[in-house]
């Protein structure tokens, strides 16, 4: 163990990087966007969203969503699944594919 002086100690090993979380509002924002600019892949009357290919590992239940979106995620919390689902969207699990 290292020295710290009177506040503590530094732990040995860092602390891991699990990847980048996004809550709903923020995933509203980013689809909203997208129609915008029409770079959105339309999967019927839903909005495809690839938050793997964004940088993002978790979807969050923070907030609310309007739209169907369709997500594809590596992690999805139950509250955003409801949320998702009770808009018409769904998320699909990425690491369940492999």
């Amino acid at each position: 163990m290292h020295y710290a002086g009177k506040k503590g100690f530094i732990p040995v090993s860092p602390k891991k990087d699990d990847g980048r979380t996004l809550n709903l509002w923020q995933l509203s924002g980013i689809v909203d966007k997208l129609v915008a600019e029409k770079n959105e892949q339309p999967a019927g009357d839903k909005v495809f969203v690839d938050l793997k290919q964004l940088g993002f590992r978790k979807l969050l239940g923070a907030g609310s969503i309007s739209r169907a979106v369709q997500v594809k995620v590596d992690e999805c919390s139950e509250g955003a699944a409801k949320k998702l689902k009770d808009a018409g969207g769904e998320h699909i699990n990425t690491t369940a594919a492999k």
